[in-house]
């Protein structure tokens, strides 16, 4: 039996909080709770984490993240019109580009200044991910390194709770997270936090446990649930805030970015040269 009919056959016996829950799963066509996190559905129903995690159980799940997963999966099946002979490349550019503008739309210019007075006045700049958002944060510290900020890219887990260990205030984290509830990284991002690091969230979710704890928040818009994770459009989300801001940054800092830019070039020139 499909989710929403289990809910609908277990309506009448719900109290009104949790029939609450259930009319907001029930109304949900475009299914966007799979893109939510446990903390935000619980902040726009204004209804407590452990009352959710209740009437998931309720229903037959673990939790909540198994309610979401098995939703997923319904709604990667009734995509899915099975063998396809031809592959229409457009559709895959049309979701590229849609992803881009939808996420260009939600930057804000005010967060952008704050980030960069953020890495301005830092001595170190640190890029956390873990899955997809590692690769990110990789590109991210090549992009970077380019206009002659010192930065470190970490996608493994343990090594970002230690380097967050050493970590202060002359230090900048930027964590990167499609969900903002990767638990590994909210532990090393908070260890750096209450060091006395700065931190910027580039996230989906304002609400998550991660940009809660930010002291800069951007956007992204990458739509993405337990079946479709580390797709793609997510890391281009990912890469075009991180390219709007190094941008700015770039402009901000013209001269020096433009010395260092000059410097690498000439060195790889000269490695070139060589082989």
């Amino acid at each position: 039996m499909k989710t929403k009919e289990l809910i609908e056959e277990k309506y009448m016996t719900l109290t009104k909080t949790e029939k609450s829950i259930a009319n907001f799963i029930l109304q949900d066509q475009t299914y966007s709770i799979m893109n939510m996190p446990l903390l935000e559905l619980s902040k726009q129903l204004r209804i407590g984490e452990a009352s959710i995690i209740r009437f998931c159980r309720k229903m037959g799940f673990r939790g909540f993240q198994d309610l979401k997963v098995s939703m997923a999966i319904e709604n990667a099946q009734e995509e899915d019109t099975g063998e396809v002979s031809e592959i229409d490349n457009n559709v895959a550019m049309e979701n590229m580009v849609r992803v881009i503008q939808n996420t260009n739309a939600g930057i804000n210019r005010e967060g952008i200044r704050q980030a960069i007075e953020l890495m301005d006045a830092s001595e170190n700049v640190f890029f956390y991910g873990v899955g997809s958002s590692g690769f990110t944060a990789e590109i991210a510290e090549t992009r970077l390194l380019r206009v002659g900020k010192r930065c470190k890219a970490i996608k493994e887990s343990h090594l970002q709770t230690v380097q967050s260990a050493v970590m202060g205030a002359q230090d900048v984290v930027i964590g990167i997270s499609i969900s903002g509830t990767t638990n590994d990284l909210y532990q090393a991002l908070k260890i750096a936090k209450n060091n006395g690091s700065k931190m910027i969230a580039i996230t989906n979710h304002k609400n998550s446990l991660i940009a809660e704890m930010a002291d800069c928040v951007l956007l992204t818009h990458a739509p993405e649930n337990p079946v479709t994770g580390g797709t793609f459009t997510s890391v281009v989300s990912q890469l075009y805030v991180l390219d709007v801001l190094f941008t700015h940054y770039t402009a901000k800092n013209w001269q020096k970015a433009y010395s260092y830019r000059e410097k690498v070039a000439i060195s790889i020139n000269e490695k070139l040269d060589k082989v």
